[in-house]
């Protein structure tokens, strides 16, 4: 189980704790949909790929190793592929900010907050996606938390 706290209270940036490779930051940019998993055995950047975009690659050494794309606006839901799999990250239902990764039309994992004020948040996922995939998926669901804070707080 991977375990995600925000490094301040007001922060999106998390530190995450439960992964074989130690400890990690999970980071967001301050500007743009782009941001960087950083931990003492990992290094990836994300970025986005085009200001209206709805595809974000997973990047080491400059490489591509993963992408994500968003079908639809209108649909909490990414389509990622890396590491020979693909699966979709899709929002349990349109009241809750959970989250389910599914492969093979197979649940295999979620990413939920803690509670319902809280941007803490628990990762549980079968061995079959890759650790760094799984904080990718993390960081695309940080980043809808953060798109649906940001447009409340301007209503």
């Amino acid at each position: 189980m991977i375990e995600c706290q925000p490094t301040s209270l007001f922060s999106w940036n998390f530190t995450v704790s439960g992964i074989s490779s130690g400890a990690v930051t999970v980071k967001y940019d301050w500007h743009q949909e782009a941001g960087r998993i950083d931990g003492a055995q990992m290094a990836y950047d994300i970025r986005k790929e085009g200001m209206f975009s709805g595809h974000w690659t997973l990047e080491q050494d400059g490489h591509v190793v993963s992408d994500a794309r968003k079908p639809s606006a209108m649909i909490r839901c990414f389509e990622v592929t890396g590491e020979g799999v693909e699966f979709t990250l899709r929002a349990c239902s349109a009241m809750t900010r959970a989250y389910e990764i599914i492969l093979n039309q197979e649940v295999v994992g979620t990413i939920s907050p803690n509670h319902a004020f809280t941007r803490r948040a628990t990762v549980e996922c079968a061995d079959a996606i890759p650790e760094h995939l799984q904080l990718f998926s993390f960081w695309l669901v940080g980043l809808t938390w953060r798109r649906s804070a940001n447009s409340a707080a301007a209503s």
